[in-house]
């Protein structure tokens, strides 16, 4: 019946960035935190007070054992259960009547199953809600359905199991001429020993967005079995003769990836991440790394994986480290530590690619953490960063004084030249101002002279008119332009001869 017992997490690695080594796979498996084996111990302990006496001192070591395989990180709960049971087996204190110390797990057996009813002598009494399986003299078996009062002389009497399943149940039902059925709940059956070989309760399988289940089934007439693939959301039930694929693959453990060590049965479907570190890889150089990866991967195709590969994250790892090898065996230290961009490349990754389009998955982008060498190295690395690192500052720190020492020669430069040209620009506007103003003298001289030209012009041109006009009259113009103005008149007067004039000045 454990094949109807469904692991409920789904196989996704889900690897976060900052998330300790190892956590993610506590987190998928059925290994005990130490919270929960204190608390499944103290409630076995007080469970055993009630029934019997104090145990041996075999028994009393036991828990200090459980603590102890369960800090190992291997310790299961099936593991408990199994310890528990051996130790009943040798306590001879122990009562048959102790039950063994695992997890409650449901049965499906309604708790009010039992008819509490009270009988006379003569008459059974069936209480409403309550079967009875009722048993003859002769053998005969009748079910004798509550409310009812019968005959019990000559009769037994026993009480009918009542199993329920409720929603996201289903109970299982053995018949004892070989036939199974599987009804989902909510659902009910009364257990009869005439027909039912056992019955049982199972938790159906949710299937959640983006999941999904292989199923294989027996077909009954062929004899072949064939698979199909149940996509969520769903409840999933299985019927008679179905049961699940149950993946193994590599999964972290302690840092490590560990085969077989991610095991479920609802694929994850949604884009996954894990880490990757591969140690031990060598340079051109002989310089020992370990490269750490993150890889963001995805499944396309379900029933490629399922015929081309039992592990995919094997197969990631494996395509991974040989392409990694493959790019740092290329290289120096001093070169990888220079081409180290490439390795959050696709194109780096040539037979991850390949692999992962070969089994259904696509591999979405591939992250470089860094890398880890050995303690000397590290050292020696140290060293020359440091020594870089100083003579860095030291050239950057004579660089900023040549700069400052430039900037000053600059600057002061750059002040004479300005001075300069403000002189420059100040003796030429005095130059500027002094020749607007002879321009604007000589200007004013010759508007001057113009205007006296044109004043006498004017003048003259007055007078000749005057004196044409008195001329027209008949005025003798020389008598009348030498009248009263000379301070002597000499007049010369001759019959033709040349005369001789003298003049005395006196």
């Amino acid at each position: 019946m454990d094949k109807y017992k469904f692991k409920k997490t789904a196989g996704a690695l889900q690897e976060a960035y900052d998330e300790p080594a190892g956590k993610s796979m506590m987190a998928q498996s059925n290994i005990m935190s130490q919270s929960e084996i204190d608390d499944l111990l103290s409630s076995v302990d007080s469970e055993y007070a009630e029934y019997a006496a104090p145990p041996p001192p075999m028994m009393q070591s036991a828990p200090a054992a459980f603590r102890s395989a369960e800090s190992t990180g291997e310790f299961m709960v099936n593991d408990l259960v199994r310890a528990s049971m051996r130790a009943q087996s040798v306590s001879p204190q122990r009562n048959t009547q102790i039950r063994a110390a695992a997890p409650h797990v449901a049965t499906g057996i309604d708790p009010h199953w039992q008819n509490q009813a009270r009988h006379s002598m003569f008459f059974y009494t069936v209480e409403e809600g309550k079967r009875v399986m009722m048993t003859n003299k002769n053998g005969s078996m009748k079910v004798i359905t509550g409310p009812a009062r019968v005959w019990r002389v000559g009769r037994r009497f026993r009480a009918m199991q009542h199993y329920t399943a409720h929603p996201s149940e289903f109970l299982i039902v053995r018949f004892r001429d070989g036939r199974q059925e599987h009804l989902a709940g909510p659902a009910h059956v009364w257990m009869d020993p005439r027909e039912h070989k056992d019955i049982t309760m199972e938790e159906a399988l949710p299937i959640a967005d983006k999941e999904a289940v292989i199923v294989y089934a027996e077909d009954e007439e062929t004899g072949e079995v064939a698979r199909r693939i149940v996509h969520g959301p769903a409840t999933f039930v299985p019927k008679p003769g179905e049961w699940l694929h149950t993946f193994k693959w590599h999964g972290n453990v302690g840092g490590r990836k560990v085969p077989g060590a991610l095991e479920f049965q609802k694929l994850w479907l949604l884009p996954d991440q894990m880490y990757h570190d591969v140690p031990d890889v060598r340079t051109a150089d002989d310089a020992v790394l370990t490269i750490r990866l993150m890889m963001f991967f995805e499944l396309v195709d379900i029933e490629l994986m399922l015929s081309e590969t039992h592990d995919p994250i094997g197969d990631f790892l494996n395509a991974a480290t040989s392409d990694v090898v493959d790019f740092v065996g290329r290289h120096s230290f001093e070169s990888f530590k220079q081409n180290t961009e490439k390795l959050n490349e696709l194109a780096t990754y040539k037979q991850l690619i390949s692999r992962a389009e070969q089994i259904g998955y696509r591999v979405n982008r591939v992250v470089y953490r860094g890398y880890g060498a050995k303690a000397s190295l590290e050292q020696m690395h140290d060293q020359a960063i440091e020594s870089r690192t100083k003579l860095q500052l030291e050239k950057a720190t004579e660089q900023q004084a040549q700069e400052l020492e430039d900037l000053k020669l600059e600057r002061n430069i750059a002040r004479g030249q300005k001075e300069r040209e403000d002189k420059r620009r100040s003796a030429d506007a005095e130059l500027e101002m002094q020749a607007k103003a002879r321009d604007f003298n000589r200007e004013q001289v010759r508007l001057d002279a113009e205007q006296r030209d044109r004043l006498a012009r004017e003048a003259d041109q007055r007078r000749q008119e005057h004196l044409a006009a008195l001329a027209g009259l008949g005025v003798d113009l020389t008598q009348y332009l030498t009248q009263d103005r000379a301070d002597k008149v000499i007049e010369v007067r001759g019959n033709g001869a040349q005369p001789h004039v003298h003049l005395q000045n006196d």
